[in-house]
Order: C-alpha cells, then sequence, then structure tokens
C-alpha cells in the first residue's frame, strides 16, 4: 500500500507539465480551524480506514510522522503550509526528461516574491526547477483569464514543435 501510493514512476508518455496556481508549499487559508470545520463533512471509503489502521499499527516499526499518526491524511490537511510531506515533495524536481512550466497567480501589483492570489502565496507557488514562469494579475481561478490561456498555449504549441520538429 505504502509503496503503490508513495512512490511514483514517470508515465512515458508526458514530457511536460504546467503548473497552474498550484499551491506547492499549501495555502495560507487553510488553517487549523477550516481543517477541524471541513473535516466534519468528509468520510473515507472503509477500505481506506482500514489500511490507515493498519498502517497505524506499525507505527513502533515505520516511525510515522505526527501528521499521519492523527489519522488518515486528506486534501484539507495536506494543503496545510506546516505539512512536511507537502514541503518536502515540492523541492523535488520533476523526473528527469519532464520539463516543467509554471502559470503563477498574483493579485493586485505586488511582485515576487511577494504577493498572493487570494488562497496561495507566490513562495508557495513558485519551485526553482520549472523551465519559464509566467505571472497572471488576477485571482486564484485563473484558467479562464486570456493570459492565462495563451500561456498555455504558447507552452503546448513549443512542445509540439520540440516533439514533432518542422521539415
Amino acid at each position: 500500500m505504502l509503496r503503490s501510493n508513495l512512490f511514483f514512476k514517470p508515465l512515458p508518455c508526458v514530457s511536460r507539465v504546467i503548473f497552474i496556481a498550484t499551491p506547492h508549499r499549501g495555502s495560507y487559508r487553510n488553517s487549523s480551524f477550516v481543517q477541524r470545520f471541513l473535516n466534519r463533512f468528509m468520510d473515507f471509503p472503509r477500505d481506506l480506514m482500514q489500511a490507515s489502521t493498519r498502517l497505524l499499527k506499525l507505527n513502533d516499526v515505520v516511525h510515522l510522522p505526527a501528521s499521519v499518526r492523527r489519522g488518515v491524511p486528506s486534501s484539507l490537511n495536506g494543503m496545510a503550509t506546516d505539512n512536511p510531506f507537502m514541503l518536502t515533495l515540492a523541492d523535488i524536481p520533476v523526473a528527469p526528461g519532464i520539463k516543467a512550466n509554471s502559470i503563477i497567480v498574483i493579485k493586485g501589483k505586488d511582485q515576487p516574491p511577494d504577493g498572493d492570489d487570494g488562497v496561495v502565496k507566490y513562495t508557495s507557488a513558485h519551485v526553482d526547477y520549472a523551465e519559464s514562469e509566467f505571472i497572471v494579475r488576477s485571482s486564484h481561478s485563473c484558467q479562464a483569464n486570456p493570459l492565462t490561456i495563451e500561456e498555455v498555449r504558447r507552452i503546448l504549441l513549443k512542445n509540439l514543435a520540440e516533439v514533432i520538429p518542422a521539415k
């Protein structure tokens, strides 16, 4: 179970990823109060709960981090800015041979490294290993923003030219 959920193999068909308003290091809006409140409305599948129980029984052997010992990790606590798993994962570059591009959203006139999109701070969305970083002035849900669409288009056309060279 741990191997299939924590160790990933790159898909051979993926050569590029585009991060759009991605909270690599969590969201500052995700407070412990918000997590506790929203957890009341969440229900996990029975097989996941049983697997979690088995995993917690291994704590003496595996020495699980505190964030996992509290129960089944969810997307809520996964997006906490102090989640050690997310913080570690954020600094691991994409697999060799895969290119990454990042579209980061900042509301207002702040300049990196300051600024946020109302949900994610620039410092959470920035990754050093991105081939390009494009700033869009918008709120967090920027997928319909013409600048976001145009940047995705630019990246995809560049990728297409690399995959299918012109004759």
